[in-house]
């Protein structure tokens, strides 16, 4: 594929890092849009406290994210430390990323004495969408590749003999949907339950994963399930638990404190 887009020198412009701050990017402007249009009065970050809160999620998320991938493959880096810091390689485990973030979130929202739940509730579309411009990033690195397939839309990378299934690309589009079908439910009725859009979300990404884990070139371990399937349903349960929260009648959506 294309894992590097350009050299100035002997600088690389990876594709990897370019789609990763495009993600960012899409994420805090498409959420700033929201907040004009038809957010505002009902989610408890203003257009400055998001764009502080897009750099806290983003540095808790890189960092959660490859704190997991180093930790899963220490056998590699313990030999060669410096390859730790080295992200334009790849090497980002997106449930790492997503605790990191949700951390960071909650660390950021308490300092500011704004609900946690319902600041969820008002970025996860955005960052579902973001994520999805990521996986195109992983495609273009060839990283989170899929299992050999004979199937006409296989892919071949760049130095295999084989196509694979093109996982990334089909995370991708499922995420798209995903972040239409939580836009939709970014409501009134549904944002009056603190959590219970971030609920959706957890158990909507937490069966596409599940389920795109069936065609990844992952070890399997339990009955020929993945880790990552593993959190998958942990996250599933935790989404249909916060999705069963009642209904806070009558409640003021725009001050949100300690929810």
């Amino acid at each position: 594929m294309y894992p590097e887009l350009c050299r100035l020198g002997p600088f690389a412009i990876h594709t990897y890092g370019v789609a990763l701050a495009a993600a960012f990017l899409l994420t805090l402007i498409l959420a700033r849009q929201a907040l004009r249009q038809d957010l505002k009065g009902l989610v408890p970050m203003d257009e400055p406290a998001l764009a502080d809160w897009a750099v806290w999620a983003m540095g808790g998320g890189i960092l959660g994210g490859r704190a997991f991938y180093v930790a899963l493959n220490w056998g590699v880096y313990a030999a060669h430390p410096l390859e730790i810091v080295a992200l334009w390689h790849g090497g980002l485990v997106w449930y790492g990323g997503l605790a990191g973030g949700v951390l960071a979130t909650w660390a950021y929202l308490a300092r500011r004495g704004l609900g946690f739940r319902r600041g969820m509730d008002q970025v996860i579309p955005f960052v579902v969408l973001g994520h999805a411009l990521g996986r195109l990033g992983c495609f273009a690195n060839g990283c989170c590749a899929g299992i050999p397939t004979r199937a006409w839309w296989g892919v071949q990378f760049p130095g295999t003999v084989e196509r694979v299934v093109p996982t990334q690309v089909l995370e991708s589009a499922s995420l798209v949907v995903l972040y239409l079908v939580l836009r939709v439910l970014q409501r009134p009725a549904i944002l009056r339950a603190p959590g219970r859009l971030f609920g959706m979300y957890l158990l909507g990404y937490g069966l596409i994963r599940w389920t795109v884990e069936f065609w990844r070139a992952n070890e399997r371990l339990w009955g020929g399930w993945t880790i990552y399937q593993g959190l998958s349903l942990a996250v599933m349960i935790v989404g249909a638990t916060l999705m069963r929260r009642r209904t806070t009648h009558g409640a003021n959506l725009s001050v949100c404190r300690g929810a």
